[in-house]
């Protein structure tokens, strides 16, 4: 490389850190905002059920909870005679609980658990950054990837305590495992992360399902001659440990994600509220038909705002054409493992959402936040998809866009 070459790729590297530092400013500023405008707990997030169960390990002993027999607790920790609500396995709780510890102790409010999931964010959005640069983002695809992000309002339930923070974090981990291990079989950096990703996402079974769906498929397309078979044993293991946890709810109550008692009454209690009791059941045809309504309607977007989220979606089509697949063949990968796994959960999310609407009348299951951890493979898509599409404004022999990544 000419002298002149340095020169301009120093400038270059620089700026596209630049873009990486600002995209995670920005993020983590509106984050801060959200926080601050939301009194704790926040039914939006479910913080109370998720500090209850907390407050729950703080005052019993055991190190596996009865999820049936948890109360919901107020916000002095004492429990009331509300059932709670939360069906998750508890390694996010268990983590939290020196945090709840040092705050009843020192008498702080509580309100300061929400602490831990802004610092799972946070690091959350540097490992999405070190993606993006990675991934050859440039100024525009850090843009893109805000915009997305903030059209999601993925920022607005970022601070809140809950698990969903730990969940995104390890889908953060897993994106960049996976674009490592991805572009060389023999990565163990990029294999441990991948790893360590799908861990942290075992907090939540869909986002298990989804990024661990994500991770195998990336290792079964990745380019090459040779399938990755010490990353597919390594996964599969990995696997088998952290669907235990599961398996225990199961056998406990009859379902990896059981419908307590909490459950029920927590249902019961917003249909009443929201009316939905009074509304006509509609068969799964109409239902199905208006499912992408429902995930605009946990947003509170209008019509125009469902045709964009529709967009979104179809521009993981650009991971399947033959000339990004030649061009860019780590990045289509990732995006078609991606989108795979996406449709695979949703197959599962929506038949979910269509058995609590049929026993219940409740319309709230089609949440898009269980999509969050795959943000960062998204986001790529997003880029690749508006570039194709500009053309001759954004030609692919820039470095931005034509790097093979």
């Amino acid at each position: 490389m000419t002298g002149q070459a340095q020169r301009a790729v120093g400038p270059r590297a620089r700026g596209l850190k630049g873009a990486a530092a600002l995209f995670v400013a920005a993020m983590a500023a509106l984050m801060l905002a959200s926080i601050a405008d939301k009194r704790f707990p926040f039914r939006g997030a479910d913080e109370q059920g998720h500090f209850s169960y907390v407050a729950h390990f703080a005052h019993d002993d055991a190190f596996w909870p009865d999820l049936g027999a948890m109360p919901l607790y107020d916000l002095d920790g004492a429990p009331t005679d509300r059932p709670n609500f939360i069906n998750h396995p508890p390694l996010f709780y268990w983590t939290a609980l020196p945090l709840y510890d040092a705050l009843t102790t020192r008498h702080v409010d509580f309100k300061w658990l929400r602490a831990y999931p802004v610092a799972l964010t946070l690091a959350a959005l540097a490992v999405i950054a070190a993606f993006g640069l990675r991934m050859r983002f440039g100024a525009f695809g850090f843009a893109v990837l805000f915009a997305g992000a903030t059209l999601l309002d993925a920022t607005t339930l970022a601070g809140a305590f809950s698990n969903d923070q730990m969940a995104v974090l390890g889908g953060a981990l897993a994106c960049l495992g996976a674009a490592r291990r991805v572009s060389s079989n023999s990565d163990g950096t990029g294999l441990a992360l991948l790893l360590a990703g799908v861990a942290l996402c075992s907090v939540k079974l869909t986002a298990l399902m989804l990024v661990g769906g994500f991770a195998g498929l990336c290792l079964l397309l990745a380019p090459g001659e040779k399938r990755d078979l010490k990353g597919l044993s390594a996964l599969a293991a990995a696997g088998l440990i952290l669907a235990v946890p599961y398996l225990i709810l199961w056998r406990s109550y009859g379902s990896p994600a059981p419908d307590t008692a909490g459950q029920t009454q927590m249902l019961k209690d917003y249909i009443a509220e929201f009316g939905w009791d009074k509304v006509p059941r509609v068969s799964l045809a109409a239902y199905l038909a208006d499912a992408p309504s429902l995930f605009a309607v946990q947003l509170g977007r209008s019509f125009a705002y469902v045709a964009l989220l529709m967009a979104m979606c179809a521009s993981a089509l650009v991971g399947f054409l033959r000339e990004e697949r030649a061009e860019r063949p780590v990045a289509a990968t990732l995006v078609r493992a991606a989108a795979l796994a996406t449709a695979g959960v949703l197959c599962v999310h929506v038949a979910f959402a269509y058995r609590r609407y049929a026993a219940y009348g409740w319309l709230g299951d089609l949440y898009p936040r269980y999509y969050f951890p795959l943000l960062a493979v998204y986001g790529l898509g997003w880029t690749l998809a508006l570039r194709r599409l500009a053309g001759v404004w954004l030609p692919r022999a820039s470095p931005a866009a034509a790097a093979d990544t």
